[in-house]
């Protein structure tokens, strides 16, 4: 095949041909065939996910990426719109995750923070104010049985 009938396959040569060869040199004789489809398929898929992210997070930061599978704008005004409405800055994969409500955990902001350390502070206080009624209560019950002892 000449070098212009692989660029009509753009999106799935960069992707299929390493994949292909990292499936055949994997396996032994007999599982040459299966390891071929299985690593060829690993190795796709995993590039396509990777473009995918890599496209996204230079159409987040408003940058022109290398075209994957996507169609390209048919005049100057099309890429102009494209880019533009790309400008707006996403929060990042790890954020996202962590407030999923799949999480055990969340991004907190310090405004959201202090009010739950004062929530926590407020807390402890109350307890302290507590343990120190208890303690005032058992040293006047001192006191009277002291006194009754000694009458």
């Amino acid at each position: 095949m000449d070098q212009t009938n692989w660029k009509k396959l753009y999106p799935v040569e960069p992707i299929l041909i390493p994949s292909l060869k990292a499936g055949a040199l994997s396996g032994g004789r007999g599982n040459v065939l299966p390891a071929m489809i299985m690593f060829s398929l690993f190795g796709f898929a995993g590039q396509y996910i990777y473009n995918a992210l890599d496209a996204r997070h230079h159409s987040s930061l408003g940058e022109p990426s290398i075209p994957t599978m996507q169609i390209k704008p048919s005049s100057k005004a099309d890429y102009e719109t494209s880019t533009m409405q790309a400008a707006k800055p996403e929060e990042p994969l790890w954020k996202r995750a962590l407030n999923s409500k799949w999480s055990p955990m969340k991004v907190l902001s310090d405004e959201q923070y202090e009010k739950i350390l004062r929530e926590k502070l407020l807390r402890v206080e109350a307890e302290l104010a507590i343990v120190d009624d208890d303690i005032e209560k058992v040293k006047q019950r001192e006191q009277r049985r002291h006194r009754d002892e000694k009458n």
